[in-house]
């Protein structure tokens, strides 16, 4: 599905047409997949599945905003979109060398967000280098950074991250290629346990753009055995958990990731019920600090095996980590 947003004057007095496909479009797919080739994998795989109408995608959006000069695509932004009020990512922004200079990327800005305002979106999430020319680009279109990482965030509306993860009756189920920018919007999150996921080496606040992709790919290949999430009242996700053979260990032991948002500590303990009863050892690190995880691991029958002594440096100090097992 497509339709025609705007035409523009660019820089170079070419009239430009801005154009938003939203996935599945067969017109459109051959001309975007070839454009976008250049992300290579893991990127490709999701926006043609998403083009070709992979019902795995669910009810994730992937829209492409483009600029055409004539019929030839000279500029693209991304998102990937959920709920009915959305929160999403903008990615694949490019624009090839010989067009830039006009105006395109600022364009295409302009009407995405514009839309995205219209349709009732709520947060847009991105990435990017901290402190290049792009990174001031999406700053004067509202974007902010957090901290020094590259990672941006923009919220239409501004009470946004209260809201959304305000405390509720949470439900656990699994997580799925639709949970895209939910579970970006959980990770981005400054509060909370440092050691985030070991499996996808998430650690500290940190955004979950490439992870997840990772993540649903290591599902497909059973080397992740089960990924159960949290979902609050708002469509928010606002914990998940990855159990995920381990080849160092001969696949013998199995290795418990988890992250909760701190609103939701109380209902740790679901999330953990959600995951599948095994034969195998199952062990979990905590970093010391990460007292409310260990309580956690402890309420679900985990005992601690030990104490690796100054295991993981953040912020300039070293932190024992604990590793508790279940049997």
């Amino acid at each position: 599905m497509h339709e025609q947003l705007d035409v523009v004057t660019l820089k170079s007095r070419e009239g430009m047409r801005i154009v938003r496909v939203t996935a599945p479009d067969e017109e459109f797919k051959e001309r975007i997949l070839p454009f976008l080739g250049h992300k290579g994998q893991p990127w490709e795989r999701p926006m043609r599945d998403a083009l070709d109408g992979d019902p795995a995608f669910g009810d994730l959006a992937t829209h492409f905003y483009l600029g055409l000069l004539g019929d030839t695509v000279v500029g693209n932004i991304t998102h990937v979109e959920k709920l009915n009020r959305p929160v999403g990512i903008l990615q694949h922004v490019f624009t090839p060398p010989e067009q830039r200079r006009k105006g395109i990327c600022t364009a295409l800005m302009r009407a995405c967000t514009e839309d995205f305002t219209a349709r009732g979106g709520r947060a847009l999430y991105l990435g990017t280098g901290y402190d290049t020319s792009p990174y001031h680009i999406y700053r004067s279109f509202g974007f902010e950074g957090l901290g020094e990482t590259g990672w941006m965030q923009w919220f239409p509306e501004p009470d946004f991250e209260t809201t959304f993860f305000a405390p509720s009756p949470a439900r656990v189920r699994e997580l799925t290629w639709g949970d895209w920018p939910l579970t970006h919007a959980l990770t981005v999150v400054r509060d909370g346990w440092i050691l985030r996921s070991i499996e996808l080496h998430l650690y500290g606040f940190d955004g979950f753009e490439q992870h997840h992709i990772e993540l649903q790919q290591r599902l497909e290949q059973e080397r992740i055995v089960a990924a159960p999430c949290l979902e609050a009242q708002s469509g928010a996700v606002v914990g998940f958990a990855t159990l995920t053979r381990q080849p160092q260990w001969h696949f013998d032991t199995l290795l418990l990731d988890f992250f909760v948002h701190r609103n939701f500590y109380d209902q740790a303990q679901a999330l953990l019920a959600g995951l599948p009863e095994r034969e195998e050892k199952v062990q979990c690190f905590v970093d010391a600090e990460a007292t409310v995880k260990a309580d956690v691991l402890q309420a679900a029958g985990f005992e601690k095996e030990g104490t690796l002594k100054r295991q993981l440096r953040w912020d300039d100090r070293y932190l024992d980590v604990d590793v508790y097992a279940r049997f």
